[in-house]
């Protein structure tokens, strides 16, 4: 008795969706193991679609936990109040809470636009970009709260926020952005595979610094509490 074994490979065009690729790949190999004669089998031995898959939900989750905790210390931080007692007010948390959503929108788009694929390293990197991205936010709703408790007027105080920190935060942007450069340019075999960190982190934080110049003054100037000017 003997037995010959086959295998074959399978790899999926440049822009492909791999995810769908092994869903019709699962209903191909149904059909096709009805068809084999008595004795002839049909095994998987790897299933890189799975793996993505995987690590797609592997992301959803750390996002997700990365932006609870995120949020819960910007509204912490930046509602915490002391006087006339204790108190924690959620709006300046607010602010920095909706600039999260459309910096990764934005993201995203470039991404699609530039050919830069969702896979392991790229959604680490928006993972790692995620504690950065809302530095800036930050930056500018803590100013614009603190303009106004001055008493300045709404507007003063946005207009205020933009003009003094959009040069400064610029600056650390670029220069964070910056410490990525080695991998993104690396002529290496793994440079190959992880200069998307660079792009990532880099695309993220300038255009966490336009949402922060431009998007959080106006969304501070409608949801901002005005403060008691003593």
């Amino acid at each position: 008795w003997s037995s010959d074994v086959c295998s074959s490979d399978l790899s999926m065009v440049k822009g492909g969706d791999v995810i769908e690729l092994g869903r019709n790949l699962n209903v191909l190999a149904t059909e096709l193991r009805k068809a084999l004669p008595v004795g002839m089998e049909l095994e998987q031995v790897a299933d890189q679609p799975a793996a993505v898959a995987a690590s797609v939900h592997e992301f959803v989750r750390t996002l997700g936990e990365a932006i609870v905790i995120v949020l819960a210390v910007s509204f912490v931080a930046l509602g915490l109040h002391t006087k006339p007692k204790l108190s924690i007010d959620v709006r300046p948390g607010l602010v920095v809470a909706l600039t999260i959503p459309l910096v990764l929108a934005i993201t995203f788009l470039l991404m699609r636009m530039l050919d830069i694929s969702l896979h392991k390293v790229s959604l680490g990197a928006l993972i790692i970009a995620l504690g950065l991205l809302v530095d800036d936010a930050i930056i500018a709703v803590e100013m614009m709260v603190r303009k106004m408790e001055e008493g300045m007027s709404r507007f003063e105080a946005a207009t205020y926020a933009y003009t003094s920190t959009a040069f400064p935060m610029l600056t650390g942007t670029l220069v964070t952005a910056a410490g990525f450069i080695p991998v993104g340019f690396a002529r290496s075999g793994a440079g190959e595979y992880t200069n998307s960190i660079f792009w990532v982190v880099g695309l993220s934080l300038v255009i966490s610094w336009f949402v922060a110049v431009l998007f959080t003054p106006f969304m501070g100037y409608h949801l901002l509490p005005t403060p008691k000017v003593h």
